[in-house]
Formats: structure tokens, C-alpha cells, sequence
């Protein structure tokens, strides 16, 4: 395995790590804006990831599933910033 796709797959392994103590931090967060600040990055984490497998597998196509992912990240994330603010009203 060349040089580039090591690094490319212990990146990966590094995200999937940090995406699974994130999951784990949303599951049990105590209070929503917790919640709210782990589900941004854990949908921040899931794009990263296709975006290094995007590079791994040289597949360009799979770019626009990766600006999918990235829209429904932030709109969840702008979801539940409403839904707190209108709870606090």
C-alpha cells in the first residue's frame, strides 16, 4: 500500500474514533444544547469521512453525496437551534 493511501486510512481510522467518543457524548449529553453541539459534529465527522473515502477510492462522483450530507448536517443542526430557542420563550 502506497504511502498516501496509508495516511489516508489511518486519517480515517483517527475520525472514526473521535466519531464514536462524539456519538457516545450525544447519547448522554445532559442538557440539549449539548445534544445539539454533538450532533454538528458528529455530522461534521460523517462528512469527513466520505470525504476521505472520496479520495481514497478516486470516485468524484460520490462529492455530491458528500454537499447532501453536509446541507442535512447543518439544517438539523439549525433544526434544533430553533427548538431550543423557542423552548426558552
Amino acid at each position: 500500500m502506497p504511502l498516501f493511501e496509508t495516511i489516508i486510512a489511518v486519517l480515517m481510522a483517527i475520525t472514526s474514533i473521535s466519531l464514536v467518543m462524539t456519538t457516545i457524548r450525544l447519547l448522554i449529553g445532559p442538557t440539549i444544547p449539548d445534544r445539539a453541539a454533538s450532533f454538528d459534529l458528529v455530522m461534521s465527522h460523517v462528512a469527513a469521512l466520505v470525504a476521505l473515502y472520496v479520495i481514497f477510492v478516486r470516485q468524484e462522483i460520490l462529492i455530491d453525496a458528500l454537499i447532501v450530507i453536509a446541507i442535512l448536517g447543518f439544517l438539523g443542526t439549525v433544526a434544533v437551534a430553533r427548538y431550543i430557542e423557542e423552548g426558552r420563550s
